[in-house]
């Protein structure tokens, strides 16, 4: 589904443009065309264990809001354990990422500004999905992962490393 633009609107839970992103469902609830570039919002959802490369925004402020399940939230050299209901924030220019520990966490990403480079990234590294729903690891066409830092600094994000805990080989 296409995300009106020109007023308000509202999503149902199940719509949103949605993309599969390195083996998760991103759903975008608002994008900043229609926010008036104040920011983009976007649900996450994946497998537990999912987990996206450690990296530096240069353009936006990020926001992750827990609805459901558990995911960890690292910054610099901080782990945040996540319950439902919790919020973390990361300003510009610091070094994060997540992890959703169990198969039903839903993380809420609030990027602002809304149209700094965060969506084009998004669209640039994953592919529109073919439900609403977590992709099986043999429907996701993954980019190469020598390409994700390029990409990424197309839109304004350095990846400075892997997700903690994982195998860099």
């Amino acid at each position: 589904m296409t995300i009106p633009s020109g007023g308000p609107f509202v999503l149902g839970p199940e719509e949103g443009d949605d993309l599969w992103i390195l083996g998760g469902l991103y759903s975008f609830k608002a994008l900043g065309a229609t926010s008036g570039g104040a920011y983009t919002l976007c649900e996450v959802q994946g497998p537990a264990g999912f987990a996206i490369p450690m990296h530096i925004h240069e353009h936006e402020e990020e926001g992750f809001y827990l609805a459901r399940g558990e995911a960890t939230l690292f910054v610099s050299d901080d782990e945040h354990r996540l319950a439902a209901g919790a919020f973390g924030f990361v300003p510009r220019g610091h070094r994060h990422c997540f992890r959703l520990d169990s198969a039903d966490a839903r993380l809420l990403l609030l990027v602002s500004p809304g149209d700094a480079g965060h969506e084009a990234m998004f669209r640039a590294m994953g592919e529109p999905a073919g439900r609403h729903a977590v992709p099986a690891a043999e429907e996701v066409q993954t980019p190469d992962l020598e390409t994700l830092p390029s990409i990424a600094a197309r839109h304004g994000t350095r990846i400075v490393g892997p997700p903690p805990g994982s195998d860099p080989a």
